[in-house]
């Protein structure tokens, strides 16, 4: 039963302003209802394994007492059956069919099509020819596209918005999926108007942009089970990243760019991945680290098995080094993870229960071992201390993530050197100059986000007994010792972020009206440098003095099978000495460091003085040690001369500082 009602909503004194109404006091809002029964089927559900990522449906078995677990969960796919079970290749009785809805612009459908049609490759090695379908809506269509029988891929107008999202419906009792649809907001392609710094405005709309790793409520956290999905954010950052700096090499000498052949292969990601996520799939946030450089870039392994080993991780755009051959931006098709996941859930089994079917799903699963097969989801990749896999993380590649993030880095320097060659052309404006260098930050703000997780870090598998690893293992003391120089170098670094100041004087606001008058929003006029250099050191610095981190550290001590560790001790020294060099080398400090060394005092301060709960004891001495050590240091400096003013008082009131808190800490822990 389709039902569309019209509701008027009336107020004398409106709370907000709506700047899409010509009068917030009156407007009306059309809901569409879809009313459905179950379909009736002889679907036979499917149990699902905890090595392979599907959403599930779940409830508990009370017939039994004795068992270990009380829940039972089926894998959420669609009832596909082949037409001609005896032959090897067969159409399906029903194949999947998704309409692209007749608002989706004529020049991107091709690549929404390609989108859904490349899961197709998943299904005809388990011997369904078709499997899925994609359909154009008429213009004339006298059905809805919120209508429960179509499944529509949707193109929604909501001004400023970047979002896409693949919702399913699923029987409750049996993990059928029988309706889904995937929705795209229109302004996901032309994204690239928005400055970096609306996205890391003070509040911050991300953990990864405000630099808060305190774990959310468990009201917070439900959105990631019920299939929360961000992708197109992060994608659309991605897209308007890559893409001025492509524009950029084009205007120095670096070759014309196919601005067409860019964006479909932008679209074709996004559809594919949410096309995956209607099909049953989570996220797999360990993807993306199966390839080498060189191999990123070779049509010949990425037409096979894409950039990633998997559609269903949240994959960087792809830009080759400067002087290398480009080869994909996107992950087109489909990796050797999809291939999998597809099979565990779709794969026709002989049988006559979901119990039965165990066996033959068991070959299956135990392939996880595999390195193309690696999987980790949300529950995985959080950005707070409680996720401690590095290797399960938004916005990485490569076989050697921390190289990814080195090379990252080098590429934001080259698009700042080359910003003034494209976008600062006579009678242009200098916003666009302005809007571009901000995108040169989201390097910064993704490297030191997921590089800080090695520190502390822990691979986590899920294999069962017998697949051949232990499910925990330490990352190697090497590796984290890497990490950290990574952070001195290019996040910490007296010499990590330099401007000329030419280039900082062009950096003009915006100032045109917009439907919001957001122009009276800005809260900096001139472009807040300092701001956002802060903001991504204090990054990783909230990261490694998070009293669950420091317990990790602790505990890993015990758990490094060899001579070599990685514990707290070292986190502090390296820290100390990277963030204070000047003490040692008797340069002036910059108003950065000068910053970033107080960000620091206030966090081993902290320790000292009112530790959060859980802090190690051993972390509140460390930081008293700390203290002391840079007072001693600071007491030598200021006794050498030499100081600028600047770098005088900021040492002078530093040590007060310091002299105060040790007095107090002394108090307290009598």
């Amino acid at each position: 039963t389709e039902i569309d009602v019209v509701l008027h909503f009336k107020s004398n004194s409106p709370r907000m302003d709506i700047p899409t109404l010509a009068d917030t006091r009156s407007f009306q809002h059309i809901y569409h209802y879809s009313l459905s029964s179950l379909p009736e089927s002889d679907f036979r559900p499917r149990l699902a394994d905890d090595r392979v990522g599907h959403f599930t449906t779940l409830h508990q078995d009370y017939t039994s007492v004795l068992k270990d677990d009380p829940y039972v969960r089926y894998v959420n796919r669609w009832h596909l059956e082949k037409a001609e079970p005896k032959f090897d290749q067969s159409p399906p009785k029903k194949p999947i069919v998704f309409w692209l809805e007749n608002t989706i612009p004529p020049e991107y459908r091709d690549a929404v099509r390609e989108g859904i049609l490349v899961w197709n490759k998943a299904f005809e090695p388990l011997g369904f020819e078709g499997a899925i379908e994609a359909k154009q809506q008429p213009d004339d269509a006298e059905w809805d596209a919120a209508d429960v029988r179509y499944n529509v891929v949707r193109w929604m107008v909501q001004p400023g918005q970047g979002y896409a999202v693949g919702p399913s419906r699923t029987n409750p009792f049996t993990g059928e999926i029988f309706d889904a649809d995937i929705r795209i907001s229109a302004d996901f392609v032309r994204y690239a108007h928005l400055e970096f710094t609306e996205l890391v405005d003070p509040v911050g709309r991300e953990p990864w942009a405000s630099g808060d790793f305190t774990a959310p409520s468990p009201a917070a956290a439900m959105g990631h089970s019920r299939g929360f999905c961000d992708m197109a954010d992060g994608l659309r950052q991605e897209a308007a990243f890559g893409w001025h700096l492509l524009e950029a090499r084009a205007a120095a000498g670096g070759g014309e760019v196919d601005e067409k052949e860019f964006i479909r292969q932008l679209i074709v990601e996004l559809i594919a991945h949410e096309v995956g996520h209607t099909l049953g799939l989570r996220h797999n946030f360990k993807g993306s680290t199966i390839h080498a450089l060189d191999e990123l870039h070779d049509r010949r392994v990425t037409d096979k098995e894409g950039i990633s080993s998997s559609v269903m991780d949240y994959n960087p755009v792809n830009i080759a080094p400067e002087g290398h051959e480009q080869g994909e931006y996107y992950q087109t098709t489909l990796g050797p993870y999809d291939y999998w996941a597809i099979e565990y859930a779709y794969r026709p089994v002989e049988a006559d229960s979901p119990a039965s079917e165990r066996a033959q799903l068991d070959k299956i699963a135990s392939q996880v071992a595999e390195k193309d097969l690696a999987y980790g989801t949300d529950e995985d990749a959080l950005y707070w201390t409680r996720g401690i896999d590095p290797s399960a993380a938004r916005w990485d590649l490569r076989d050697d993530p921390i190289a990814h993030y080195r090379d990252q880095i080098a590429l934001s320097k080259e698009l700042w050197s080359k910003v003034e060659d494209k976008f600062e052309q006579k009678g242009e404006r200098y916003q666009t100059l302005r809007r571009v260098f901000g995108w040169g930050f989201r390097p910064y703000f993704s490297g030191a986000g997921n590089v800080s997780r090695y520190i502390g870090g822990i691979y986590h598998y899920r294999d069962h007994v017998g697949d051949g690893r232990h499910p925990l293992q330490p990352v190697p003391p090497a590796r984290q010792r890497e990490a950290l120089d990574f952070l001195v170098e290019h996040v910490f670094g007296p010499d990590a972020f330099r401007w000329s100041p030419e280039l900082l004087n062009k950096l003009a606001p915006e100032r045109w009206v917009d439907f919001t008058w957001s122009v009276f929003d800005v809260s900096r006029i001139d472009y807040p440098i300092h701001d956002i250099v802060l903001r991504i050191q204090r990054r990783p610095l909230d990261r490694f003095y998070d009293p669950t981190l420091l317990s990790r550290l602790q505990d890993l001590e015990l758990r490094y099978e060899g001579d070599e560790t990685f514990g707290m001790v070292n986190l502090f020294t390296g820290l100390r000495q990277a963030i204070w060099a000047e003490l040692e080398t008797g340069s002036s400090i910059d108003s950065f460091r000068r910053n970033l060394q107080r960000a620091q005092l206030q966090k081993l301060i902290g320790l000292v003085l009112k530790p959060a709960y859980g802090t190690p004891e051993d972390a509140r001495t460390l930081a008293r040690a700390d203290l002391q050590t840079i007072a001693a240091q600071i007491e030598a400096r200021l006794d050498g001369g030499g100081l600028d003013a600047y770098s005088r008082a900021h040492l002078d009131e530093t040590r007060a500082r310091i002299e105060a808190a040790l007095e107090a800490g002394l108090e307290r822990s009598l």
